[in-house]
């Protein structure tokens, strides 16, 4: 169910290795993009402010430190309870239970299918709208009685007429034949990735591929039996228990049952292995090709290990990873999704493996064992809480093992994909398809904010402990916006209508600035007096400004209410810098986030193939900061693919004359440029630029291999321009 946080098309993916591996990389064939920001410094000129002081020594009484108005403080809860967010309204029906017999013709590469589905209306049905993979024909739909139910197809839905209407609150069973080829990712909801696959290799059945009728994606939760007889050589993984028994010509029946509500909708059929491990009383079933090496297996083993003995000390125990249920690890190939989060189950594809462990996505995949399998959004409104969930795991358990400074990239990552797409807010999610960098970027990045402004606002352990209880409470159930705001509250005691309307409900984000005046006390010491001023006439957070001196650096929490707040810090040492917010508590715009944001979007757009979209991008960003190097180096790209050699020229000329920044740029534009005159027949030109790449010796991505090669052998492409390297 939880489903990766990734949006694609046709042969390529932008995607959650999370937003991960986010700072634009070209490869030779690959193209990817990292998100990497810097939290924003708002300061005010050293030499000024001694100016300052010198006038305040000469001419002015130092003042006292100012008092700090606060906000009457607001009635405690069991005074005023908060008005309740807006939900979503029911559905008119869930599909509470799947019995699904299933059967494979490997070699035709197609699935045969008797689904018996529990439907539960909510209130009287006359229809009821399933989804469908198109491959899927249906043979029949027949009531519990044996009777033909009236139906028909639109495009991936299946439209069910009950007549007699279903009684309200009634469950009542429905049995559906259908039958269909998977060869490839032809009819796959999620365009170039195949989701769904059947062959003489095997099969995955993934939930995003909707390969049996569904209802409610992603938030309605049910119960599930899948059943398959499979031939020798041939194994089934899928979430659950797992039984089997002996089959005629040496095959296997396999029966899977889920007995909590979840989403156990993959199923792998794989002639793969098991490599069974036991890390720290952590159970794993790893399913991996022989070519990827044992020891990257071990490591994987060991990572999840790692991961899961975290997250169950920070959220509690999820009922897998024991001697009798094992969470399950199988690789899928390339064209596969990249990766996926079932029951007790994860799905790799070997792309995603790599080389080394890959160790954010499992994170955030592990992470959904809590915050997905056992607790779900009700909503695709409310879909943050599952995705955004799984990468502020991901930000603890990268501060957890490398430190403040790794963390704080992460932070700024998701800051650029929060801001990405400013404007539609998270409580109108349902608005967007759900594989649209729209949705995806708010609500794993934007969603990921939220948990850490709130871990901010409340403190890291009172809101750690208050996500367990949450687990705990709500534990194979699905929960709502206005369910978390409502158990936040009655853990910590806080009032958090004002947060959820502004970062929940709102669109709007606050953009800091300061003003301040340094005073030298009679005493010895400095004094440092401002105020924070911003945007937004309704935020109310509590925002850090620092004082960074030639000595220690002192901080101060400023309530920040309104559009201006006061601070006063005194300190030993000489103050050299003021700045609001700078470890990136809070989410906020400012003109380097305004070119991250404008970059990260001109990479969307190049990955979706809309190259007239991304050369706009890119060109915004260049209106941001004119000299950039690596807005140049994307314009250059976008130009590159299309074949438009003189204007990719003319952009990679710009990167290396700008401030190249980052300083890889010059290498790979070197490189670019001697690609271009190799095409256009300019061999000597070529040898030129290839040459200067040469002289920079900066190896990123293995350029000087690449340069050297080319400088041998003249560069060609008998399938269009390959894309560039750079990191």
């Amino acid at each position: 169910m939880p489903w990766p946080g990734l949006w694609a098309f046709a042969g390529t993916w932008d995607w959650r290795v999370p937003n991960r591996t986010r700072n634009s990389v070209y490869t030779e064939g690959n193209y990817m993009k990292r998100r990497n920001i810097k939290g924003v410094l708002l300061a005010i000129a050293v030499a000024l402010a001694l100016v300052a002081i010198s006038d305040a020594q000469g001419t002015q009484a130092i003042p006292p430190p100012p008092v700090i108005k606060h906000q009457a403080p607001p009635k405690t809860l069991k005074e005023q309870a908060p008005a309740p967010l807006p939900t979503a309204p029911p559905p008119p029906f869930v599909v509470g239970h799947y019995d699904l017999n299933l059967n494979f013709n490997f070699p035709a590469h197609t699935l045969e299918t008797t689904a018996k589905l529990t439907i539960n209306p909510a209130s009287q049905l006359t229809s009821a709208s399933l989804q469908l993979n198109q491959a899927m024909q249906i043979r029949s739909i027949t009531d519990a009685a044996g009777n033909a139910l009236a139906h028909m197809r639109q495009q991936d839905k299946v439209i069910v007429t009950f007549s007699p209407p279903l009684a309200a609150n009634t469950p009542s069973v429905i049995t559906v034949q259908y039958a269909g080829a998977l060869p490839d990712a032809a009819t796959s909801p999620i365009s170039g990735i195949r989701t769904a696959y059947v062959g003489t290799d095997g099969a995955f059945l993934l939930y995003p591929g909707e390969w049996f009728p569904m209802a409610g994606y992603d938030t309605s939760r049910f119960t599930a039996d899948i059943t398959a007889t499979l031939p020798a050589g041939m194994t089934m993984v899928a979430s659950g228990t797992g039984t089997t028994t002996a089959a005629a010509n040496g095959g296997t029946t396999y029966h899977f049952q889920q007995a909590h509500a979840s989403f156990p909708g993959t199923v792998i059929v794989t002639p793969l292995k098991a490599q069974s491990f036991n890390q720290n009383g952590v159970a794993s079933n790893f399913y991996f090709s022989s070519d990827v090496p044992a020891a990257l297996a071990a490591g994987y083993a060991k990572t999840a290990a790692d991961i899961y003995t975290f997250l169950t000390d920070t959220f509690g125990t999820p009922p897998y990873a024991t001697a009798t249920q094992p969470l399950q690890f199988v690789e899928l190939p390339s064209d596969a999704l990249p990766s996926f989060a079932s029951p007790g189950l994860v799905v790799l594809s070997r792309t995603s493996i790599g080389s080394s462990v890959s160790l954010n996505l499992m994170v955030d995949e592990i992470a959904q064992q809590w915050f997905g399998v056992m607790v779900s959004p009700a909503s695709l409104d409310d879909a943050w809480l599952q995705y955004g969930a799984a990468r502020y795991a991901e930000a603890l358990y990268i501060d957890h093992t490398q430190g403040k400074a790794a963390w704080q990239a992460l932070v700024q990552q998701l800051a650029v994909g929060a801001l990405s797409y400013p404007q539609t807010a998270l409580s109108n999610s349902s608005s967007l398809y759900v594989f649209s960098p729209q949705f995806q970027d708010m609500n794993y990045d934007k969603g990921a904010m939220l948990f850490h402004m709130l871990s901010w606002q409340l403190g890291a352990q009172p809101f750690n402990n208050a996500l367990r209880d949450i687990v705990n409470h709500y534990a194979w159930k699905p929960i709502t916006t206005n369910d978390f705001m409502q158990a936040l509250q009655k853990s910590t005691d806080a009032d958090l209508r004002s947060f959820f309307s502004q970062w929940y409900q709102g669109t709007a984000i606050p953009t800091f600035s300061d003003q301040y005046t340094i005073y030298r006390l009679g005493t010895g010491g400095f004094r440092v007096t401002g105020t924070v001023q911003q945007n937004l006439d309704l935020f109310n957070m509590p925002v850090e400004v620092a004082v960074e001196t030639d000595g220690a650096t002192a901080t101060r929490t400023v309530p920040v209410s309104g559009s201006t707040s006061s601070f006063s810090l005194d300190m030993q040492d000489r103050p050299l810098k003021v700045s609001v917010d700078p470890n990136g508590w809070i989410l906020k715009a400012s003109p380097a986030l305004d070119l991250k944001v404008a970059l990260s979007r001109g990479d969307n757009d190049v990955a979706a193939g809309n190259f007239p979209a991304a050369v706009a991008q890119y060109e915004s960003a260049l209106k941001i900061n004119p000299i950039s190097s690596l807005s140049y180096y994307r314009l250059a790209e976008a130009y590159y693919q299309e074949e438009n050699w003189q204007n990719a020229a003319d952009a990679y000329r710009q990167a290396i004359n700008g401030d190249l920044n980052p300083e890889w740029v010059a290498v790979w534009s070197h490189i670019q440029l001697g690609k271009i005159f190799d095409m256009t027949g300019q061999r000597n030109r070529a040898l030129n630029e290839y040459q200067l790449a040469i002289a920079t010796h900066d190896d990123t991505n293995n350029a000087q291999e690449i340069a050297r090669q080319y400088m041998q052998s003249p560069y060609k492409t008998s399938n269009g321009p390959a894309a560039s390297g750079g990191e």
